[in-house]
């Protein structure tokens, strides 16, 4: 799946906990990078975020989320990334 260069794309950046092995998702605008709120809404650009892509800081991590997007049909129009955003 490529991407045009212009368009956004919000994104999570995946945390493993490591106390408990449960995931941590924390959503960020596509257009300016800032952490967004449980609402989704990004006080920078005004605007709704819909964050689709996924950016996994370790291998153990990009596992489970794979996991998590293979096993269960709600999550079939996410994609993974292996390594930090770029």
């Amino acid at each position: 799946m490529n991407t045009a260069k212009s368009e956004i794309r919000d994104y999570f950046i995946a945390i493993l906990n490591e106390d408990d092995g449960s995931l941590e998702m924390e959503p960020h605008c596509g257009k300016c990078d800032a952490h967004l709120n449980e609402d989704y809404f990004c006080e920078n650009c005004r605007r709704n975020c819909l964050c689709l892509d996924i950016y996994c800081e370790t291998e153990i991590t990009y596992t489970k989320v794979m996991e998590l997007i293979e096993g269960q049909e709600r999550f079939k129009k996410f994609r993974a990334f292996n390594g930090p955003k770029k």
